[in-house]
């Protein structure tokens, strides 16, 4: 593996261009892609039917399952970082080789599962099952909190996942000034809130237009074969759950190409790689 010879060129790019390059990406690596986000994607749908199923029937007044809709975009919120580990390991190693190899993405994945559930499950999801199973009033006031917190989490630490999963600091220092993962995100994202709140914004409004094409594009194709116009419980349930599970899959893309972003215009990451390399081969000559 030569460090200065990427399969995506290095160097800075503004978000429209990261959304255009997610995009292709995503061409190139297909089907590798496809299977690493089925990978986290799956077990995730099929846990949220089984958490939500009472909450599947249609609303008598509505006529559509709000609970349902609504607590599953609060799992999928909370689960994402988790869902999106594989394939963000799985670029991580695309970057720099031809043929990423199975084994080491999944001892990359098993090495780094501790800090995820400690990060990215316990954490960042305390007030969840509040959310879901406490009463109304309860689980409001939970809501209300977790609207003031993870979107701290989502424009000041946005970046943690790929910090955890692709520069594997420890957990805990052994040392009292050796880097951990979280000194190392609170490094990263330092005086950056203007740009990553802008970026935050962004991807929400990406996000929304995306899925709201998506859910579109399938009761239209979901009509063409059935002949049924009408807005059944699968268009709530599954394919409700496909359509935002999609959306998370590419941004999850984005947000890898937007935190190797950040490293170059932070850190100078393309010279830090050039350098790497010929650290490499000089010692390489030498021995």
């Amino acid at each position: 593996m030569e460090l200065d010879r990427t399969n995506i060129a290095i160097r800075e790019r503004d978000y429209l261009d990261i959304l255009d390059l997610a995009l292709r990406v995503i061409r190139v690596h297909a089907g590798p892609l496809a299977l690493a986000l089925a990978a986290g994607v799956v077990p995730m749908m099929l846990l949220n039917s089984w958490l939500l199923a009472e909450y599947a029937e249609p609303d008598y007044e509505t006529g559509f399952p709000f609970g349902y809709m609504f607590f599953a975009l609060v799992l999928v919120t909370w689960e994402m970082p988790l869902a999106a580990a594989p394939a963000t390991v799985y670029l991580g190693e695309a970057l720099f080789s031809e043929r990423p190899r199975p084994a080491k993405i999944f001892r990359d994945l098993r090495g780094s599962l501790s800090q995820l559930l400690v990060y990215q499950v316990f954490l960042r999801g305390l007030l969840v099952p509040v959310v879901l199973f406490a009463p109304t009033a309860v689980s409001v006031l939970a809501f209300l909190a977790l609207l003031g917190y993870w979107p701290y989490l989502f424009i000041w630490r946005p970046y943690l996942n790929e910090v955890i999963l692709l520069e594997r600091n420890p957990l805990r220092a052994a040392q009292p000034d050796a880097m951990t993962s979280r000194r190392r995100s609170k490094l990263l994202h330092a005086a950056q809130a203007g740009d990553l709140f802008a970026r935050w914004m962004a991807a929400i409004g990406v996000g929304i237009l995306l899925f709201l094409s998506l859910w579109g594009s399938m009761w239209f194709g979901r009509t063409m074969m059935l002949s049924e116009l009408g807005w059944n419980d699968v268009m709530y349930t599954f394919y409700y759950q496909l359509a935002l599970w999609t959306v998370v899959s590419y941004l999850a893309v984005v947000r890898f190409l937007s935190y190797l972003d950040l490293r170059i215009r932070r850190e100078g990451w393309e010279v830090e790689l050039v350098m790497r390399a010929e650290e490499a081969r000089l010692k390489g000559q030498l021995t």
